[in-house]
């Protein structure tokens, strides 16, 4: 170990006071991982899409107690500076079943209340969503989840909401980095969390359970007949913290209990049984799900991510096979169940008052039903922080907004919460599974039935894994080099958007109206037959993403497998001329 990285050690140990992430950091030395220990002596973690997100260890680029107090010390310090009229309402502080989960939302409360805010720390673990609906419900100033999502179990993270109830976005995400810089010194009291038990800290928890659910049932439209049907449903909160909840949202609706899969129903931050806690990754991660639906002679399986803000479904074939639904199609389901029931609670609103919502990289089934209907439809960035926003602004304006929708399974169904709730969404679909069976019929007849008055929509999506950040710009630059790409394979290019410069050729002035992001890459390709995909980095996670989407005219059958040849042409030669795996050594995505 040379003076300069010992110096950083030093520093470290200077400044922590965790045992454990003390004696990680020594361990990593003494095992010769001196230029890995450097790497997170050097950089600090960029706060932005999704507040922080990153492996658990010692290192300014890790999630720890004290990248956590930092950053939590910083938030209050902006907090006080914006909105110091508010903050008697105080910050909502919950967290999810991970390591360390709650020690670390004890440490962001800690740094709130040494800076004269009260907080609403939650006292059990609890779903992403209630966070935000607690936002909501105490008109608090601001709003934190501790929860990496349905990231490896190596990993958390810090989301981040505002007053309005939703994601924060610029410029706050920018200015809370900056507050982050400018404030990083650490007071001995900032590890003290005993101050959590005092005055200035309130429980939300119960409150929030019973007030949840009241809301939650406005949704509801068949209580009573809901305990009749015939569906058996089976449900995994994929070893997070969902079993509780969703068991209290299938109450609500008065819908029969559900099967649970036994080895996966109690929070495990381990992730025991799966290799991705993850239910968009497919029947990989609810094998254990389909064995117990077969089993019990139960015909869907639903399932939540582990902090329960996503949804996933899968649904049994007459020749036992199983077919797990899209993002994109849950989104054509769950539009049309929010029209529907909305045109029949309320059908003296007009169709041009109303909005619906999706990202851009999601189905346009949306865009399509909008068309037909007459309804308003918003295409946002990546991300339901856009989505969120941009719907409490649609809201301020008078406008009604249904439902939003990401093809990564999430949902925002109504407005209890501006942001993905996987735990309404499981009670919705669970209410329509009900009454589809109860007709004799499936889920996937009711999707056939949306994409026959809407369009025909196939999506392609999927990933390559690269974790050279230098390698991906060297990509996305090849592509932009001498002039965008007009064709692919055989198949021309009519219109680029290039939400990284700021292209964008659907308009006169080739100028982008999606904000532009100079960080992140993301590249969307229109082809003359209507043919829309798009290239994008994530924000969290080493991938690179492709979406793509064909899409058929309203009331016109399609030649299934001709759609479907066309589209995987399109994909391939994508992949092949853009992507270029081989040459860039991505790796793609596991089955």
């Amino acid at each position: 170990m040379g003076p300069e990285l010992e110096g950083k050690v030093e520093a470290w140990l200077e400044i922590d006071q965790n045992e454990d992430t003390k004696a990680e950091l020594l361990r990593l030395v003494a095992d010769g991982q001196c230029e890995y220990a450097d790497q997170i002596l050097s950089k600090r973690m960029e706060f932005g899409t999704a507040g922080l997100r990153a492996r658990m260890g010692p290192g300014y680029s890790c999630m720890n107690d004290v990248t956590i107090i930092q950053t939590s010390q910083a938030f209050a310090k902006y907090i006080l500076s914006t909105q110091s009229e508010f903050t008697k309402n105080g910050v909502v502080i919950g967290y999810d079943a991970r390591h360390n989960s709650q020690r670390f939302a004890q440490l962001a409360a800690t740094a709130m209340i040494l800076n004269g805010i009260k907080v609403h720390l939650f006292s059990s673990i609890t779903p992403t969503p209630f966070v935000p609906y607690c936002v909501l419900r105490y008109k608090a100033v601001a709003g934190i989840m501790v929860t990496a999502s349905h990231n490896p179990k190596d990993d958390n993270g810090y989301k981040v909401y505002w007053s309005n109830g939703a994601q924060i976005i610029s410029p706050h995400d920018k200015n809370i980095a900056a507050s982050i810089l400018a404030n990083l010194p650490i007071s001995p009291a900032a590890w003290d969390t005993s101050i959590t038990s005092g005055d200035m800290r309130t429980d939300p928890y119960n409150e929030i359970m019973e007030h949840y659910y009241i809301d939650l049932k406005k949704y509801c439209t068949n209580e009573a007949g809901n305990g009749e049907g015939s569906a058996k449903i089976t449900y995994t909160p994929m070893h997070g913290v969902g079993q509780k909840f969703m068991v209290q949202s299938f109450k609500t609706f008065g819908l029969k209990p559900f099967i649970s899969v036994a080895e996966q129903c109690e929070p495990d931050p381990n992730f025991s049984t799966v290799t991705f806690p993850n239910p968009e990754e497919g029947k990989s991660s609810l094998d254990l799900a389909m064995k117990t639906a077969e089993k019990a002679e139960s015909s869907v399986i639903i399932a939540n991510d582990p902090d329960a803000d996503r949804l996933a479904c899968a649904e049994r074939q007459s020749d036992g096979s199983w077919t797990v639904f899209t993002g994109n199609q849950l989104g054509a389901i769950f539009g049309n169940i929010a029209y529907s029931n909305f045109k029949s609670s309320d059908p003296d609103t007009p169709n041009s008052n109303i909005y619906m919502i999706a990202s851009t990289v999601s189905s346009k089934i949306l865009h399509s039903m909008a068309k037909v209907e007459g309804f308003n439809f918003e295409e946002t960035l990546t991300g339901f922080k856009w989505m969120g926003n941009a719907a409490i602004s649609r809201i301020s304006e008078g406008y009604k907004c249904l439902f939003a929708f990401e093809e990564s399974i999430g949902y925002m169904y109504g407005n209890n919460v501006f942001d993905k709730d996987g735990i309404s969404a499981g009670a919705v679909l669970g209410e329509l599974i009900v009454k589809c069976y109860k007709e004799g019929t499936t889920l996937g007849h009711y999707l056939e039935e949306v994409y026959k008055q809407y369009g025909y929509h196939l999506s392609m999506n999927s990933y390559y894994l690269c974790y050279e950040p230098p390698v991906v710009r060297a990509m996305f630059d090849k592509i932009r080099a001498g002039g965008y790409p007009t064709h692919c394979g055989e198949y021309k290019i009519s219109k680029i958007r290039d939400l990284t410069t700021g292209y964008d050729n659907n308009y006169e002035d080739n100028k982008a109206r999606l904000p532009v992001d100079p960080s992140c890459q993301m590249i969307t390709f229109t082809f003359e037959n209507g043919c829309v995909a798009t290239l994008r980095t994530s924000g969290t996670e080493p991938k690179i993403k492709y979406y793509t989407e064909l899409i058929g005219e309203p009331g016109v059958s399609v030649d299934r497998e001709s759609f479907s040849s066309t589209l995987s042409n399109i994909v391939n030669s994508m992949v092949s001329e853009l992507l270029q795996p081989e040459i860039n050594n991505l790796t793609l995505k596991p089955e």
